[in-house]
């Protein structure tokens, strides 16, 4: 009798347990659901409030295709070919250490980014810890072409930092502050959109000087990214006082 009662009690015990666990699962997934669906509601207010704000939709310009010069000279007869303009090469400029957003309170060191591959073998960019990412291959401040940086929106999982957690709320003329050991370039931002994460076309080379921020967006879904454009506006050297 006392091994039948035994056996009742832990059989009850065992199904509020697990009637418990599947509850919180469930809950867990509702709230998740709810907050997923909010955060598309999102995506749909950020276009329309994009537009009001006047922010334009700035897309890299297509690439011209490279031109192959050895059978082009092999067309072009020896009376044809125009003279050789020499030009200097121009030398690289500094890389920026550090960025500055007064409008949104970023201020932030500079780290350069590279590739890798994640645990499923993917070759993934690396993601910047308590700091924006300066992504290797893509121009220095000033030079022709699109610096490209990212950073954290939030890493609740990771720690990794929020750097990026107010670049939802930059508006349009609002200056991006890149320092290099020459001085200061100031941007300014005349573009931003939400962007699936595999369009990476935005940050293909662009034909002036733009500095393109990125980020994940929506906040705690992250199945998107916010895309800000800044062009270069004035570039302050360093001085001696």
């Amino acid at each position: 009798m006392l091994r039948f009662f035994s056996g009742t009690t832990t059989l009850r015990v065992l199904s509020g347990l697990l009637i418990g666990v599947g509850a919180l699962l469930l809950s867990g997934a509702v709230a998740y659901y709810a907050y997923a669906m909010y955060a598309q509601s999102q995506l749909a207010a950020f276009e329309e409030e994009s537009q009001q704000a006047g922010w334009a939709h700035v897309v890299a310009p297509p690439q011209e295709p490279p031109v192959d010069s050895a059978a082009q000279a092999k067309e072009s007869s020896p009376s044809q070919q125009p003279a050789i303009d020499v030009q200097p090469i121009p030398q690289p400029k500094p890389g920026a250490f550090r960025v500055l957003i007064p409008d949104i309170g970023v201020d932030s060191q500079i780290v350069e980014l590279a590739t890798k591959y994640d645990e499923k073998g993917v070759l993934v960019w690396e993601t910047p810890k308590y700091a924006v990412g300066h992504h290797k291959g893509t121009p220095n401040p000033g030079e022709i072409g699109n610096v490209v940086l990212s950073g954290h929106i939030s890493s609740p999982v990771k720690q990794e930092g929020n750097v990026f957690s107010q670049l939802p709320k930059l508006q349009p003329g609002a200056e991006v502050q890149l320092q290099t050991a020459q001085g200061t370039y100031i941007y300014k931002a005349v573009g931003r959109q939400v962007v699936e994460p595999t369009a990476v076309e935005v940050m293909d080379p662009t034909s002036s000087p733009t500095v393109t921020l990125i980020t994940c967006y929506p906040d705690f879904i992250y199945t998107h990214r916010l895309v800000v454009t800044a062009k270069l506006e004035e570039f302050l050297p360093w001085t001696s006082e």
